[in-house]
């Protein structure tokens, strides 16, 4: 009767517990929201403002380009010569037909000095008969797609060509969109028909085309930068419908260039597919980067480009979500204040298990007060450095990191990183730590702590805490690396100098390849770098480039002196030098495939190069690459006894000999190096002799 009673007296108090409860966490969610739809609404206002800004002046842009364009379509004199030319009235001397094509072309050249169609692309000039290119500038064509005049370093493609006679053809102007030239550089052209002085039996006709092409990155993709600041990670970008895809035709804030990402049209939640099928419209979803963001788009009048202005969702609502986690809290500390009040209002009616339990939860607390003194201390005892991090806030820390910093470990908790060791080394933890929240796996990194609070390299670990509240905790712990990677920076400096005294050792005793291992590491890192290897290949090709020659010391003086051509036997005898380059080598602990990459150096991959005759699945890239770039500087340098081979030749030879001896892909990328390298054309002068 007396259980029954006291279940009867707390049948009540659960009840009202649980309907408080209830209501005050759909009372939150709905306020919460409620604040969540203003903000976002806000945001769509003032994205929307900058959005239109950036929207308007591109549209300036593209209607100031046409306006010059059209302006040049509506000279008089031009349309009168061209009418003359596509009637067939060419009777004209010569000299008349010159003075006519230099009067267009002055006016061209005019217009694009006036206009910004002249600008010059970025790159060195060459020292030779060449004249310089532009990725800018104008041009006139006829029905036929000749080229009447354009101006001077510029050249029109076929694509570019194809624009101006689709112009011509229909009449109308012509938008040749966002493309990449044969030089590589993102350009932009408009095109708009020239149209005879007297019209056709038919109305006007189209006689001619004149287009005006200019690099995007000079003035249409600096439209796109921030004039402010939204947030910290705001973002514009232009993008466009290819097919069943997104091209993004901007660069991107990753550091992607314009025109080399595309993402299907279908991906699901895709900011900028949204974009694309309801421009004008404002979302939150995930961006190219996975990134959840805030988005309004345009369109425009005249291209069929979609500008997307988005923000970090999780910047640009941080305040909202905080306020939503604040309200959160309070209820659950009031629920927890009234279960209190219930609870001990319970506790004089509690029975004796409930005692009992009572008894053995302190016994617990106790227990685990103890364990948590003894890992505390155990944390103190260590030398690295142990902390935790929620949020951008240090939640716990020991006796080593305090000492860092010169505070005691309670008085940094619930500070910022940032506060305690300076913006530049807090950004660096931060990196590590959001990467393992997000992937929810230790993250380990080499951190270079640079700082006004420290001047440490520290081998960093991030571990993330799973917790039944989903909180992001992460566990850092890190260890000081200074001593280690300051010996490693000296054995390194030291492998440096030696190999650079053995260069210089081996050039010398060769004095008819004086210069060769430099060179042939000059042009081995070039291509390497052409083919997007990564640093560490890199570093092993130079080497590799620097002291393959090594094994000449070990040959005859006079049998690299040698001016004839060497018998069979001498050319046996000097095919040794490489493997007495492998075995002096061998001795020494290179990082990477050093070795391995001298040893390969001569062979081919048709197998008929030497020591071992190895075929192409056999042979590393790095001594594929090294073989072409030791036979282009063979050939190219100049001798005492020979002028060197002119690029020219020597690339046609490489060319020819590639697929059977050497790599296509890397005789390919020589190619383009050496298109940018006009120093290497001294190389060929010849030298003095060698007493």
């Amino acid at each position: 009767m007396k259980n029954s009673n006291l279940h009867t007296s707390r049948t009540p108090a659960i009840l009202g517990l649980i309907i408080l409860l209830v209501g005050g966490i759909w009372s939150v969610v709905h306020y919460a929201a409620s604040e969540k739809e203003r903000d976002l609404r806000a945001w769509e206002t003032l994205l929307g403002v900058v959005a239109e800004s950036r929207a308007q002046s591109v549209n300036q842009w593209i209607d100031a380009q046409y306006a010059v364009v059209r302006e040049l379509t509506e000279n008089a004199s031009l349309r009168f010569y061209l009418s003359q030319t596509a009637a067939g009235e060419g009777g004209d001397s010569v000299e008349t037909q010159a003075a006519q094509t230099g009067y267009l072309r002055n006016l061209l050249e005019t217009t694009a000095e006036r206009t910004g169609f002249s600008a010059q692309s970025r790159q060195s000039k060459v020292q030779a008969n060449v004249g310089s290119a532009s990725d800018s500038g104008l041009v006139i064509i006829d029905k036929a797609g000749k080229v009447i005049v354009e101006t001077a370093g510029f050249h029109s493609d076929e694509t570019l060509k194809a624009t101006l006679l689709r112009a011509i053809e229909s009449g109308k102007p012509s938008l040749q969109d966002l493309y990449e030239n044969p030089r590589g550089e993102v350009v932009v052209g408009f095109a708009i028909p020239v149209f005879a002085v007297q019209p056709g039996a038919s109305g006007p006709q189209a006689i001619a085309a004149v287009a005006g092409v200019k690099r995007a990155r000079d003035e249409l993709y600096p439209l796109l930068l921030r004039k402010g600041t939204l947030t910290s990670a705001d973002e514009t970008l232009l993008v466009r419908r290819e097919g069943e895809a997104i091209a993004f035709v901007s660069p991107l804030a990753d550091g992607t260039a314009p025109l080399r990402k595309r993402v299907s049209l279908s991906t699901a939640n895709l900011a900028e597919a949204e974009a694309l099928s309801k421009p004008g419209g404002f979302s939150l979803k995930q961006d190219y980067s996975g990134r959840e963001v805030l988005m309004v788009s345009r369109d425009f009048r005249q291209t069929p480009w979609v500008l997307v202005q988005k923000i970090d969702a999780s910047e640009a609502l941080k305040e909202s979500r905080d306020h939503q986690r604040f309200l959160l809290a309070s209820l659950v500390f009031g629920v927890l204040v009234i279960g209190a009040g219930l609870v001990a209002a319970w506790w004089h009616g509690a029975s004796v298990k409930d005692r009992s339990i009572a008894e053995s939860l302190r016994e617990k607390s106790i227990e685990l007060a103890t364990q948590s003194a003894l890992l505390q201390s155990v944390v103190d005892g260590t030398p690295d450095l142990v902390f935790t991090v929620e949020q951008d806030q240090l939640k716990f820390c020991n006796k080593a990191f305090g000492s860092l910093v010169d505070e005691a470990p309670d008085a940094l908790r619930g500070k910022t990183l940032s506060s305690v060791v300076g913006p530049a080394i807090a950004h660096r933890i931060e990196a590590v730590v959001a990467e393992s929240s997000k992937t929810s796996k230790a993250v380990s990194r080499m951190l270079d702590l640079q700082g006004s609070a420290m001047a440490r390299h520290e081998y960093f670990t991030a571990l993330p805490i799973p917790s039944a509240e989903g909180t992001s905790l992460v566990l850092c712990l890190a260890r000081d690396m200074t001593a280690e990677q300051e010996a490693q920076s000296k054995r390194q400096a030291l492998m440096k100098q030696i190999v650079g005294v053995l260069t210089c050792i081996v050039d010398s005793y060769d004095p008819y390849c004086g210069e060769h291992s430099m060179r042939t590491a000059l042009v081995a890192g070039a291509i390497a770098r052409e083919l997007e290897l990564d640093d560490a290949s890199v570093e092993v090709l130079d080497m590799a480039a620097k002291l393959a020659n090594v094994g000449k010391m070990f040959l005859p003086r006079e049998l690299l002196t040698k001016p004839e051509p060497l018998t069979i036997e001498e050319q046996q005898l000097m095919h040794l030098h490489v493997q007495h380059s492998v075995e002096v080598l061998k001795v020494i602990d290179f990082e990477g495939p050093v070795i391995d990459v001298i040893a390969q150096k001569s062979e081919h991959l048709d197998g008929s190069g030497y020591p071992a005759g190895l075929k192409e699945p056999q042979l590393l890239l790095e001594s594929r690459i090294l073989a072409v770039a030791n036979a282009f500087v063979a050939m190219v340098s100049a001798r005492a006894y020979r002028a060197g081979v002119p690029i020219e030749e020597t690339l046609d030879r490489l060319l020819n000999e590639s697929g059977s001896k050497y790599d296509r892909h890397v005789v390919a990328a020589l190619f383009h190096v050496a298109e940018n390298r006009p120093e290497w054309i001294s190389w060929s002068a010849p030298s003095s002799t060698v007493s």
